[in-house]
């Protein structure tokens, strides 16, 4: 994020410093995660366009709202680079609870927990002609499982960001290949 940006950020709350990382505020990952959870209450698809992008922005708007508002040289900057923070911000988030490794320049998906996720796809009852949308729910069902029981074993302290933290990484899968490709698997699998 430019320099601009992240002052703009940083004096408004919607950004901390962790080191050499510019993450997104603990008051920010709030409130997006919220937004998951009313997301998944309502029974919404898990893969939904760019909505952890929306979420942020708007979680973004709202929080700078309250506040003075800023110039168009800071604000442009702040909103341009979000989307990059907001996933920089997932993967620390998804680190924590033991979901993957962040690597400077990719994520890693934590070996155990996709095996598990593999292991476990292979139970979902899939009929012929299911449409991928209710395929990719049964799978997004199986990920939101493992991640909930993962964070109880390994960050109690911040389950309530479970519902965040699968919809960011069944959506990386996606973005990744990976999720397809276990489709792919499934569906050939279901009508031989």
């Amino acid at each position: 994020m430019h320099p601009s940006g992240i002052q703009f950020g940083l004096s408004r709350g919607l950004l901390q410093l962790r080191g050499e990382e510019v993450l997104l505020s603990d008051q920010l990952v709030e409130a997006i995660s919220a937004q998951a959870q009313l997301h998944l209450q309502k029974g919404r698809h898990p893969i939904q366009g760019n909505f952890l992008v929306e979420i942020t922005v708007r979680a973004a708007q709202d929080a700078a709202a309250h506040q003075l508002q800023g110039t168009r040289q800071e604000m442009t900057p702040f909103y341009a680079g979000l989307n990059r923070t907001m996933y920089y911000t997932l993967c620390r988030v998804a680190e924590r609870a033991g979901l993957a490794h962040k690597e400077p320049r990719r994520l890693i998906t934590n070996p155990e927990f996709w095996a598990e996720f593999c292991a476990r796809v292979v139970d979902v009852n899939i009929k012929p002609g299911k449409s991928v949308a209710k395929i990719q729910k049964a799978l997004f069902k199986v990920c939101h499982e493992i991640v909930k029981t993962r964070y109880t074993q390994t960050d109690p302290d911040n389950i309530r960001h479970a519902d965040l933290t699968a919809l960011f990484m069944f959506n990386f899968w996606n973005a990744m290949g990976l999720l397809p490709m276990t489709q792919a698997v499934l569906i050939l699998g279901s009508e031989i």
